[in-house]
């Protein structure tokens, strides 16, 4: 992702929580984030649980996010501002006991000024540091780029909260009426089942697909890329007025059931050279392993009668304690097994089906 496209990512996934965008550059973004993303973003649960418990208002953070580093300004520092405090008075001479004259007024401890805290007088005034809104307190900055942190936590949020939706497609608008008055009817809408599939061919090497169906709950009808279609489509998540959903006729399972045997279809249409490939690479791997542990393996058998006559029976622990148990190296057959372990899972082809998303789109009934 280069950082037009992380930026676009990250702005699309503030709107879509319904974050007060502040201050907006091609460099960066300064925002307010709502409730839904300040649970899930600032890694505050003692504060959210201190909320929930006691139905405070919440008061949310504001983050800088920057895109472009190189083209921002440097930040500023850190540092705490201190209030000035007034020059101590001049020695002087030390005043008579119980006199009150100027040379008494000299001598006592300077007055604070109008206004100004004991505490802030001697300790200073730091800004206090809230990060949300209502004070002086500094923002909060991060790096957002390809790699990051902050961007790999967003990704997860969003993948964790998409996971599965629930869309409507907005009716067309109504044509010209002839009447003075006319009353609309409902427009019955169709739920189709979108599912979004992740087909990974794995071995030394990997290659990825995405597959995406849509199948009506009404008439059970197929779709390929329907994810393609529902990006055309004007949705909404709230159900549109003068509309109704359609009955089921088709349950879940028996729509991921169709799903999953046409996926099914097209893994085996898929040519298995690679898995071949892979197969001959794993046997040759094995091979080379064999050829290295196997001498090992005889040279230690036979070592191994000589050696159990020489040890020595083992002394009981002192006072009848247990002893904790030396850490023991691995034996040479252990490191066979490992390796071999290793190297079946690294080239040993397998194809991998996972579910990215799901939804439940409606869109209106076909004639």
């Amino acid at each position: 992702m280069n950082t037009e496209q992380v930026r676009d990512y990250v702005l699309r996934y503030l709107e879509a929580t319904d974050c007060h965008i502040l201050e907006k550059s091609p460099a960066h973004v300064t925002v307010k984030l709502s409730e839904r993303a300040d649970r899930v973003l600032t890694n505050r649960p003692y504060y959210w649980g201190f909320i929930d418990r006691t139905g405070a208002e919440a008061e949310t953070m504001r983050f800088t996010f920057v895109f472009d580093p190189a083209a921002m300004p440097p930040e500023p520092p850190r540092a705490v501002s201190y209030g000035s405090a007034p020059a101590p008075a001049a020695p002087g001479p030390a005043a008579p006991a119980g006199g009150t004259g100027p040379l008494a007024a000299a001598g006592a401890a300077p007055q604070a000024a109008p206004g100004e805290s004991v505490l802030g007088r001697y300790f200073g005034v730091a800004p206090a540091f809230t990060g949300g809104g209502g004070g002086p307190g500094r923002i909060p900055r991060d790096d957002v780029t390809y790699g990051s942190k902050r961007l790999e936590q967003i990704m997860q949020a969003a993948h964790t909260e998409g996971r599965f939706i629930q869309l409507f497609v907005e009716p067309p608008a109504a044509g010209g009426v002839r009447g003075a008055r006319r009353v609309k009817q409902s427009a019955p809408h169709e739920p189709w089942l979108l599912l979004n599939f992740k087909l990974e061919f794995a071995c030394d090497l990997k290659r990825e697909e995405i597959h995406s169906y849509g199948i009506s709950l009404v008439s059970g009808k197929m779709r390929l890329g329907y994810m393609e279609e529902v990006l055309r489509m004007d949705v909404t998540p709230k159900l549109p007025p003068h509309v109704h959903v359609l009955p089921w006729r088709l349950s879940l399972p028996a729509a991921l059931s169709y799903v999953e045997e046409h996926l099914a279809e097209v893994i085996s249409s898929h040519d298995d050279a690679w898995a071949r490939e892979a197969r001959v690479r794993l046997e040759e791997e094995l091979s080379r392993l064999a050829s290295y542990y196997e001498p090992l393996i005889r040279e230690a058998a036979s070592q191994q009668p000589s050696r159990m006559r020489q040890e020595e029976a083992p002394a009981p622990p002192p006072n009848g304690e247990d002893r904790e148990e030396e850490a023991r190296p691995m034996t040479i057959e252990e490191q066979y097994e490992v390796r071999q372990q290793e190297v079946r899972w690294q080239f040993e082809p397998r194809i991998e089906v996972s579910l990215i998303s799901a939804g439940l789109v409606h869109v209106p009934m076909s004639p």
